[in-house]
């Protein structure tokens, strides 16, 4: 009977891993039929945890500065909220016109890209005029059927109000959301371990709350170092580029400053997005920004980022770029950005792992 009792457990287990292998299609299909059901829910959770990590910080500066503690979470999350409206008018403001005027002239754009190049290709000798004709007409062809897309776009985002108006409303939930998971975070918590202690025996408890402990560290380090990373290196395109005198300064910051969220990746997308937009005003200053964003970048990571933000998550440069590939494959941007603190995570648990069973082996 105790043997029974002692192996159902793992005959449970193995009888559920079987069961979801033999129906993966269905529970696949049923799990992003889920997904889109609870959509809003889990985006105002990501939206949450991610402004809760200012909004702490925010909320230990108001401790030192002796404010009423019945009054430090609104103030934080007023502050934070601002923020996050004031990031949105930054992007609105600031970028969206450069994008709308660059795709407005994109004929003309892309046809000072090509008479650039085809001087460029003359004057190397590198091909000759036949392979030259035939890359000249293939990216024409590509060129007419991106303006076709973008009009195909444009044409349909006016024709589906409908569509807009529910995208405005989940907006909406989204941010009720948000505010409800910051506010109750404390209560949340308490109800996720008395659930815990319910379920799982006392030390499972124990390490579910370690590993829990561990990522929420991982995490908000990860996250605080990023955002303080984006400004700073926003704010030095920004100017940098503006003393040199080179145009779509501020558009370059702000995507440098987005996409330094993804590891290595980010900001050679952010310099090579510049450079391409430079290039249609002057080849010169195209190579230029090449250039000076290599050395900002460079200026701030050695010396400026160490100093401000000081040790990182500690994750190697190939399980850094593993989960910048690996969440990219699977969530797009988002996980590019958030599954390099998961392995970040499981890469600590495992060290820690293989230290304890080596003292024990000592």
């Amino acid at each position: 009977m105790n043997l029974v009792k002692k192996y159902t457990p793992l005959i449970l287990f193995i009888g559920l891993v079987a069961l979801v292998i033999l129906n993966a299609s269905s529970f696949i299909s049923g799990a992003i039929s889920l997904f889109d059901v609870i959509s809003t829910l889990i985006y105002g959770a990501v939206i949450a945890f991610v402004l809760n990590v200012p909004m702490k910080k925010i909320e230990q500066y108001l401790v030192k500065l002796k404010v009423k503690a019945e009054l430090r979470r609104p103030i934080a999350m007023v502050l934070v909220f601002l923020a996050l409206i004031l990031i949105v008018i930054a992007l609105l403001v600031l970028v969206l016109p450069t994008l709308a005027q660059t795709i407005s002239q994109l004929g003309a754009v892309l046809s000072t890209v090509l008479t650039q190049l085809r001087k460029l290709l003359d004057s190397s000798e590198f091909v000759t005029k036949d392979m030259l004709s035939t890359i000249v007409s293939g990216i024409q062809g590509q060129s007419s059927s991106i303006s076709q897309a973008l009009i195909t776009f444009l044409s349909g985002l006016t024709s589906n109000i409908g569509n807009i108006f529910s995208s405005i409303m989940n907006a909406f939930l989204i941010i009720v959301f948000t505010f409800l998971f910051l506010s109750s975070k404390e209560h949340l918590a308490a109800m996720t371990s008395r659930l815990l202690k319910v379920i799982f025996p006392e030390k499972v408890v124990t390490k579910l709350t370690y590993i829990g402990q561990v990522a929420l560290e991982t995490y908000d380090q990860f996250l605080m170092s990023q955002l303080i990373e984006a400004v700073i290196i926003g704010v030095m395109i920004a100017v940098g580029y503006s003393l040199f005198g080179l145009p779509y300064g501020v558009m370059t910051g702000i995507f440098a400053g987005v996409l330094s969220f993804i590891p290595y990746v980010g900001p050679m997308i952010a310099c090579v997005v510049g450079a391409i937009f430079i290039f249609t005003v002057s080849p010169t200053q195209a190579l230029l920004s090449l250039l000076l964003y290599q050395v900002i970048q460079l200026i701030e990571g050695n010396l400026i980022y160490p100093r401000v933000v000081g040790q990182s998550i500690g994750l190697p440069a190939i399980f850094t770029l593993a989960a910048a590939s690996i969440g990219g494959n699977l969530f797009g941007l988002l996980g590019m950005i958030f599954f390099t603190p998961i392995f970040a995570v499981i890469y600590r648990l495992v060290k820690e792992f293989v230290v304890a069973k080596e003292n024990q082996l000592d």
